[in-house]
């Protein structure tokens, strides 16, 4: 695209009021409609439909519409990446950014939570962190918000770059490194090669990196580092540590600044992992001059929603739904967390996809570790346990099949454990327990 025609359609895009659409299902009364492609979807057949429908103007590479509102492009989906790149650089707010293996929406969540107290903040809706989502993101940042939070995701090679050289964040967190989308990078450690392109912009332009140093393979990037907060629940020289007491049913702990408590907490979130989303967040806030204590209090008020960590209590019993994603890494973490309660224990673990080659080897091992704990029900449902546990009897193809069964065998444990990939819907076991 020559820089004219970007020019073009920048000056375009403010006389939409900066509103842009990309679905001819909602009101494209006066936008800026984008006709975006995908693996499932070809936006660029809805060009006309978005004109008569009252876009202003239409970004499409469909030759066949001949239109003064129409800006022919080669590619409707880089054109909107090199429209975000070029209304980041004007952006006069500053941006944070957030990456990670896992629990970047929620550190995201309580970065806003925090930073919302005293700023006009903008953060990414949901977990839109795509190569759609973070552009969508960046362009919805306006002379009114004063920091912005975009949460960056990555599933293949690549894209974390393509992401980070969309805008210059002013802060950055990176959560962890973890075993997430195998099937893409193959090994945790392209995973770390593909993460740590965050630390790489963050560093080239010498800004802040908000550092977990827990993480092994955070721990040895950091030492490249020199403009850093540290954080941890392990090394109580970080700038920020966390002494936990108690990690489920909700986080219970010491807070730490330099080496000096500044008193007890307790979230309503469970979970060690939880800890470091905390951590991270408040990390950010005392950057942006927001006092620590205030910060650990105001984050420790966020209740977990829409399948993440969420506890859910009926009359006999409480459950702990995560069935939002799933990995070998999160999975782990979350039931040695789920392991500390004392009372009696079920466990419903779901399919984890998107593993590739990894798939069988990181499946079989989660059911080794579970089943080598003191819990008396356990139970897999998917595709891929189902066929790697041969002759386990509590395995089931779906949840259905589960929820059938669980029809004649009540649950009789005080806590319940549910957790699996989006793709598997393990929040419908709740069914049985409502």
């Amino acid at each position: 695209m020559t820089k004219e025609l970007l020019n073009s359609l920048y000056n375009a895009f403010l006389s939409c009021n900066k509103q842009i659409c990309t679905d001819t299902r909602k009101n494209m009364e006066n936008t800026l409609f984008f006709c975006l492609t995908g693996e499932n979807y070809n936006g660029n057949t809805f060009a006309l439909k978005a004109i008569e429908g009252g876009a202003k103007y239409v970004v499409t590479n469909n030759k066949t519409i001949v239109h003064d509102s129409v800006f022919l492009v080669d590619d409707p989906n880089q054109t909107l990446a090199d429209l975000a790149k070029m209304h980041a650089s004007k952006i006069q707010g500053k941006l944070v950014a957030v990456a990670g293996s896992n629990g970047k929406t929620t550190t995201k969540e309580l970065i806003n939570l925090i930073l919302e107290s005293k700023y006009q903040t903008k953060s990414t809706p949901g977990n839109f962190n795509n190569h759609i989502g973070v552009p969508l993101t960046i362009l919805s940042i306006d002379e009114s918000d004063q920091i912005g939070i975009i949460e960056l995701g990555t599933n293949h090679p690549g894209e974390m770059k393509f992401l980070c050289d969309l805008f210059i964040p002013d802060c950055g967190v990176i959560t962890n490194i973890g075993k997430e989308h195998l099937e893409g990078f193959g090994n945790i450690e392209e995973v770390a090669k593909e993460e740590s392109e965050l630390f790489n912009t963050l560093i080239q332009h010498n800004q802040l990196v908000i550092l977990n140093l827990d993480d092994y393979w955070l721990g040895n990037m950091g030492k490249r580092l020199s403009k850093k907060t540290t954080y941890s629940c392990n090394d109580k020289t970080a700038d920020f540590y966390l002494k936990i007491q108690t990690e489920m049913p909700y986080l219970q702990f010491e807070f730490f600044e330099n080496g000096q408590s500044l008193g007890h907490y307790k979230s309503e979130m469970g979970g060690k992992y939880n800890a470091y989303n905390l951590l991270a967040a408040v990390s950010i806030g005392k950057y942006y001059k927001i006092n620590a204590s205030e910060s650990m209090a105001l984050a420790c008020t966020y209740i977990p929603k829409n399948n993440r960590s969420e506890w859910i209590h009926t009359k006999d019993k409480s459950i702990f739904l995560d069935a939002y994603n799933a990995n070998p890494s999160s999975v782990i973490s979350s039931l040695e967390s789920f392991m500390t309660i004392p009372e009696s224990k079920s466990i419903f673990l779901g399919d984890m996809l998107e593993l590739g080659e990894a798939s069988d080897v990181e499946h079989q091992n989660i059911f080794d570790y579970i089943t080598s704990k003191d819990v008396k029900d356990v139970f897999f449902v998917g595709d891929i346990y189902h066929r790697v546990l041969g002759n386990y009897p509590f395995k089931f193809e779906n949840t259905d099949a589960l929820l059938a069964w669980l029809d004649t065998h009540p649950i009789e444990s005080k806590y319940a454990y549910i957790k699996g990939s989006r793709g598997i819907k393990m929040e419908k076991i709740l069914e049985h327990f409502k």
